[in-house]
């Protein structure tokens, strides 16, 4: 028995509870009689590729543990599946959700969202955003015809799709949260909402719909920074990063796991799991926050100054849009 199988079958008995038979449930994961997980467990035969990478998933054991990848600083990392309908959303939202499950109601666990732009959660409670957001993913991930394009006001959203949404928007409440927005966070979808109006995609009166849906989800982030007192459990942490750009990262940590992670395309993204990876990761958002505004404890100026700064912003919007709306129209 070589050093990996050893290694793999440490890893397997520290999963399985000791109250259970390790061989009858490896017997039962792998469809082999108990004699052959018996050999397996006891340094007699080795597992098969196949049985190693079954059992890795349903233990979720990482196979950085257990192979080299060829240079110290590479990682074996999974990837999100493709969006290529609205249909497909809904599995993506039920694997955000499902992602997330674990870490509700636990002292031990928390994510850390270091974002570019508003979270996306914030966009999944609301209808009119649960539309918008849908509506722009959609409008990207999808090289429509001019001659087919739908107008936001004809685009529908089922009420499966809405249900999910707010589902993994519930679940993400109810987990320890830090997010740090870089200084330009609503930049993005401001800008994506003043382009579907010049592109007549949007009506006035949907967009400025947008905009007080926006200013609610801004206002609930206010009211919760202002608590000056976070219980263990469901506490939130905003920080504001004048300084970097961040990448939309999220870290997923709880007792006895850490994972993050990283977008490479429009709702794409890369799970990593490596322990010295996370760790990497975990360190620079730590650096990142000395470089912050921690909005969750400054002073209530400077609390005042962060939100206004935000409503501000979407007020100026819904401004440029009426007067392009109104302004005369010469031949």
């Amino acid at each position: 028995m070589n050093k990996i199988d050893q290694i793999f079958i440490d890893l397997l008995k520290q999963k399985i509870p000791e109250n259970i038979s390790a061989t009858e449930v490896i017997a039962a994961a792998l469809g082999i009689n108990y004699d052959a997980a018996y050999r397996r467990l006891n340094n007699k035969v080795s597992f098969k590729l196949k049985e190693t990478v079954i059992l890795s998933k349903k233990y979720d054991i990482s196979l950085n543990n257990l192979y080299e990848v060829g240079e110290s600083n590479s990682y074996m990392i999974n990837s999100s599946s493709p969006i290529q309908s609205i249909n497909d959303f809904g599995v993506y939202l039920t694997k955000v959700n499902d992602d997330l499950l674990p870490l509700v109601g636990k002292e031990d666990a928390s994510i850390t969202f270091s974002t570019r732009e508003l979270p996306m959660f914030y966009f999944f409670e609301q209808s009119i955003l649960i539309h918008f957001k849908m509506y722009i993913w959609l409008f990207i991930l999808i090289k429509t015809p001019i001659s087919k394009r739908i107008h936001f006001q004809d685009f529908v959203v089922s009420d499966d799709i809405i249900a999910r949404a707010r589902s993994a928007r519930k679940t993400y409440d109810n987990i320890n949260v830090t997010e740090m927005w870089s200084f330009g966070a609503l930049n993005n979808i401001l800008q994506q909402l003043l382009f579907l109006f010049r592109m007549q995609l949007i009506s006035l009166e949907n967009a400025t719909e947008v905009c007080n849906a926006l200013v609610l989800e801004i206002k609930n982030v206010e009211i919760k920074t202002q608590k000056r007192e976070h219980s263990k459990v469901n506490s939130f942490k905003l920080y504001s990063n004048e300084l970097f750009m961040m990448n939309n990262s999220m870290i997923l940590k709880n007792k006895n796991k850490i994972r993050f992670t990283y977008p490479y395309a429009l709702l794409k993204y890369f799970i990593i799991n490596s322990q010295e990876a996370c760790l990497e990761q975990e360190a620079y958002i730590d650096e990142q926050k000395s470089h912050s505004i921690n909005v969750s404890s400054t002073s209530v100026k400077e609390h005042a100054l962060f939100f206004n700064s935000k409503y501000e912003k979407i007020k100026q919007l819904i401004l440029v849009m009426k007067n392009e709306e109104e302004k005369p129209i010469f031949l």
